[in-house]
């Protein structure tokens, strides 16, 4: 078989660089072209050669080299979240019998509603003692005796023992006032939200610590994206994300919040969580969604448009505008790749001209003269 003949092959060192003096669109880049290929071996380039006429029907389009910093749109899986912050579990304070039930599953409430009442002899209690305090404060009003301190701290205790029951000022000054204990207690609702379960049934007797609702505010919730290990260096706070659900064709927009410090051990991912505005209410808690996140790769460093990428997944390759018909065949190294740009770490220069539409018309080119001269 004939030794295939590359055209740069035998060619000295000058040609090499008058080459890349042309390639350089007329600058002055002699000594740092030469040591850029000396350094990495690059003593050789295959070119294509073609007329005006197949540039022309090629769609051949060439762009100058350049550094700069880029924006990479980062897809990622996620699931939506109930916001912590705005979630809990009402449990009973006091011991009692349920007399009566106001709100139940998905019922929507707002802040202080009383969700339940119940019966509680203690609570009674607690409103007598609160009453004989008053009373007591009040006859050693003028009195300067350790009694009228005795009486103060009496009074104080009774009434943070009510307060402790979520029994609010206004309600304790109506107390102090009319000198009449209310029958029953009331469970209320902590902020807006909706009831998720109600646990408790008209009747019903409860003891303190006992869960009675699952409540939550869904007008805020969050996504919890899942970041792949080799993706953790693009994902920080404070950058944007885009929602998307299979339910609805609307997206939404939200803000990373945070970045979990630990990788889960069967998924090899961190989550990432993004705080989403939920006013309509069609995000649903446990959705799974896509998230789409604008990373930015900082980094001034080149970086070329994909399509000028060719060859193989671990061995890239550009075609490099030696002039408007000649075109050579480069080996290059790459770095981060998206499916609009990719990072280049070794091969090419700045202000070189590289084929970013037509390369697959040159690499057929090029197949075609070698098959042809292997024969």
């Amino acid at each position: 078989m004939n030794h295939r003949k590359r055209t740069l092959a035998a060619a000295p060192v000058g040609v090499v660089v008058s080459l890349l003096l042309m390639a350089g669109c007329g600058r002055e880049r002699t000594d740092e072209a030469v040591e850029h290929h000396e350094e990495h071996g690059a003593t050789e380039e295959v070119v294509v050669h073609l007329d005006k006429h197949k540039v022309f029907h090629a769609g051949i389009r060439v762009e100058s080299v350049a550094k700069h910093s880029v924006a990479i749109p980062l897809t990622l899986p996620g699931k939506v979240s109930f916001n912590e912050k705005r979630l809990a579990h009402i449990s009973a304070r006091i011991a009692g019998r349920v007399e009566r039930v106001n709100a139940f599953t998905n019922d929507r409430v707002g802040a202080s509603k009383v969700l339940m009442e119940l019966y509680s002899q203690e609570y009674l209690t607690m409103q007598f003692e609160f009453l004989q305090a008053v009373q007591r404060l009040k006859r050693l009003k003028n009195d300067s005796t350790e009694e009228h301190a005795t009486a103060k701290a009496l009074y104080e205790s009774a009434r943070r023992k009510l307060s402790v029951l979520d029994v609010r000022e206004y309600e304790l000054s109506e107390l102090e006032s009319s000198q009449t204990p209310k029958s029953y207690y009331g469970v209320r609702a902590p902020f807006d939200g909706v009831v998720l379960e109600s646990k408790v049934r008209l009747g019903e007797f409860v003891q303190p610590g006992v869960e009675l609702f699952g409540f939550a505010d869904l007008g805020t919730l969050w996504v919890l994206a899942d970041i792949y290990e080799k993706d953790l260096l693009h994902v920080r706070a404070g950058m944007k994300a885009k929602i998307e659900v299979t339910a609805y064709p609307d997206s939404w927009n939200g803000v990373v919040s945070s970045v979990y410090s630990v990788v889960d051990e069967k998924t090899r991912t961190v989550k990432a969580r993004i705080e989403v505005k939920n006013t309509n209410g069609q995000l649903k808690p446990e959705m799974f969604c896509t998230v789409k996140i604008q990373t930015q790769l900082d980094k001034e460093t080149i970086k070329i448009p994909a399509s000028a990428l060719l060859g193989e997944t671990e061995k890239h390759f550009v075609f490099v505008a030696v002039n408007d018909t000649t075109f050579g065949k480069r080996d290059i190294r790459t770095g981060v790749e998206t499916r609009e740009f990719a990072e280049v770490l070794d091969g090419l220069l700045e202000g070189e001209r590289i084929v970013v539409k037509g390369g697959f018309f040159l690499k057929s080119e090029l197949a075609k003269e070698t098959f042809g001269e292997e024969h």
